[in-house]
């Protein structure tokens, strides 16, 4: 967890003890858990190892060429703007060789559709991954999806050559049970204290990591997967984009059209291949976009595959990424030197002063976008609307997203920075920061909207142009941490927190957790040690669970199931246990007993399930049989993590004047937010 505040002023306002400032950063040496030495930054950052941990700044015998391990660039999708590229090798599942070392951060969004129903077609709604895959967060909200910068929103997809997929700790079994590890790191002591001011002001999910499924070579553009359904729901928008299945249908059909092929594959009949296409039409679009539109194009593909004849430039060279791309690897994270600031941005190499730390592209969105409402009782009181159902609702706070956005105090348009590692970046003092924000050097920066685009016409954007260089405005080494002052409208906001912060004494209080012992009613251990014992309800009834968790189990009805109904004419079916890849497949459960076998322990559990798939959602109760432990974990209940608390700190961070032009300055001074 990483805080963004004038930390003396948190330390008092929490009651805490004097602290004193550490002399130098202490870092730790195991990577997964965010903490790094110099040493570290080299192995896995440009994945070679070094012999002395305590390497000397002027000694660049480990990586002579300094070179940048990722580069922003243009993507090799045509239409698809700019993508990210390696250049270095990643072996495929194995181990740190695989791993993008970038970890990311993931911040939730708690059901948009409710609170902002006009942005289903907004630049932002192109960007959430389903709050399951990546966080595993599917729990804390009624309808969540995750923000997650770096190759969760700057990777671009390609389904046939999808090469990075994030880390799946049903598959992995790490102690980070829910793809992340951000309760595991440093900083992380007193999550959340009764009297902390900072709490709920920051993602708790600070490690998204991602690896390699594919062995990915040196100057190949990283790409992800956003799922069939992504493509297929804009196919109005952005065309027919071909599955993973259609490429290799694909390839099978051109290979059988040169297999009787008596010139050694390079003329091809243009009678035969148009019958070829006209018979992939039939079947089906998608397998008619995987092929080759020219005649003269079909051997190449039948060489290299349909997939990568469709993204051709996806492999450059070194060079040419120098030249056309941009440095993602400056930064990186780690515990912060700030003390309970958790986790930091930190130089990977010597940056001068003038030299550019990090160039982002940038998210446009407006403030409106990110506020939450609900409904009340009465219809004029300040803060109150009515939506299209005629129900008086009443703005309730702000989107945790809003700490991660930039702005101006007198603009209602929000930016939001979603290069790799740049959302880890702290705030600090005037003195203290040693980078500072202006609009981009980078060719590929849309300037020219400063001055052609309205306000309006910048919050309708489905695309992204505007970009962010963050400056070194001191020589910063390899291994400092990296500070913005976040503006005066940002202090000032901090300080009237602290002066208005109060201990909630609401009936909420039984709810919210107020440390981490309070939050698993047991050491936090057994929540993540798969060894664990899970009670069952019975076993509930003398020591229960702290009433803001929950058990839920990884469970996929089969297609076929013994299902019946009782006397009381409910409807449910007894099934054995078996394994879901899927991340979405997880369902609150209540145990109902445990037995233990050869040493094992199986639970016998229930669970109610809705099925979705008709218009007419029914809901089966399920007794599945031998669920193993580590189909079971322990959650915070809806609403119950700090993040959705009232009252917590929203602010954005501020931007100079003279980043925005005039004519984005739509709010009064008095209605800045």
């Amino acid at each position: 967890i990483f805080t963004r505040h004038d930390h003396n002023a948190y330390h008092k306002a929490a009651g805490h003890p004097p602290t004193t400032e550490p002399t130098q950063i202490e870092y730790g040496i195991e990577y997964y858990y965010g903490n790094l030495d110099k040493a570290t930054i080299q192995q896995h950052l440009r994945k070679k190892k070094t012999t002395d941990i305590n390497t000397n700044k002027d000694d660049k015998d480990d990586d002579p060429n300094n070179q940048c391990t990722t580069y922003l660039a243009p993507s090799s999708i045509p239409n698809s703007g700019l993508g990210m590229y390696t250049t270095i090798p990643y072996t495929k599942h194995s181990s740190l060789t695989s791993t993008f070392a970038l970890p990311e951060i993931g911040i939730i969004l708690q059901d948009k559709d409710t609170h902002y129903p006009r942005g289903e077609h907004k630049l932002l709604s192109q960007y959430p991954w389903g709050a399951g895959i990546l966080t595993g967060s599917t729990h804390e909200v009624t309808s969540g999806s995750a923000i997650v910068p770096g190759l969760g929103m700057l990777a671009n997809s390609h389904l046939g050559l999808a090469n990075m997929r994030h880390d799946d700790a049903w598959r992995a079994q790490f102690d980070d049970v829910d793809g992340t590890n951000s309760l595991s790191s440093e900083g992380m002591q007193s999550m959340t204290v009764e009297k902390d001011v900072g709490r709920g002001a920051n993602s708790i999910h600070s490690r998204v990591l991602f690896f390699a499924k594919e062995e990915i070579q040196s100057g190949e553009e990283l790409f992800v997967n956003y799922g069939d359904g992504w493509f297929t729901a804009r196919e109005e928008w952005i065309g027919v984009v071909p599955s993973k299945e259609n490429y290799r249908e694909a390839d099978r059909m051109i290979g059988e059209l040169f297999s009787g092929n008596d010139n050694d594959g390079v003329v091809v009949d243009p009678q035969a291949y148009e019958e070829l296409l006209k018979e992939a039409e039939k079947k089906d679009k998608r397998l008619r976009a995987a092929f080759p539109d020219n005649v003269e194009d079909v051997p190449v593909a039948n060489e290299i595959g349909t997939a990568r004849f469709s993204a051709k430039s996806s492999i450059q060279s070194i060079e040419w990424l120098e030249e056309n791309g941009a440095c993602l690897d400056n930064l990186i994270s780690g515990t912060s030197t700030i003390p309970q600031a958790g986790q930091g941005a930190f130089a990977t190499r010597d940056i001068h002063r003038g030299a550019v730390v990090m160039t982002t592209p940038l998210i446009t969105l407006e403030r409106e976008a990110l506020e939450l409402w609900e409904e009340v009782n009465g219809s004029d009181a300040e803060g109150i609307r009515r939506n299209e159902d005629d129900k008086v609702m009443e703005m309730v706070g702000h989107q945790l997203l809003l700490n991660y956005c930039y702005g101006h105090a007198n603009s209602s348009l929000l930016l939001f920075p979603y290069a790799p590692t740049v959302n880890f970046i702290n705030h600090g003092s005037k003195e203290e920061a040693n980078a500072e924000i202006v609009w981009s050097s980078y060719p590929y920066h849309k300037g020219e909207w400063l001055e052609e685009m309205s306000i309006t016409e910048m919050k309708d954007l489905k695309k992204t142009g505007l970009m962010f260089d963050i400056v070194a405005t001191k020589d910063i080494s390899l291994g400092e941490e990296v500070l913005l002052y976040y503006g005066k409208d940002w202090e000032n906001s901090w300080n009237e927190h602290i002066e208005d912060w109060t201990t909630v004494e609401n009936e909420q209080d039984d709810v919210f957790a107020k440390n981490v012992t309070d939050t698993l009613g047991l050491h936090w251990d057994q929540q993540n040690n798969v060894d664990s014992i899970i009670w069952t309800v019975e076993e509930q009834k003398n020591q229960p669970y702290p009433p803001y968790l929950e058990t839920v189990c990884r469970f996929q009805p089969p297609e076929e199931q013994d299902c019946k109904d009782d006397c009381n004419n409910d409807y449910y079916c007894t099934i054995r246990w078996s394994l879901s890849m899927s991340e979405l497949q997880e369902h609150p459960c209540d145990v109902m007993s445990r037995s233990s076998i050869d040493g094992n322990d199986w639970y016998f559990v229930r669970m109610n399930i809705t099925d979705n798939s008709s218009s007419q959602e029914e809901m089966t109760q399920y007794y599945v049989e031998f669920l193993p432990r580590y189909a079971i974990r322990l959650v915070n209940r809806k609403y119950t993590k700090d993040q959705y608390s009232r009252g917590v700190f929203r602010e954005v961070i501020g931007l100079p004047d003279g980043i925005f032009p005039d004519h984005w300055m739509d709010l009064k001074e008095d209605d800045g937010i």
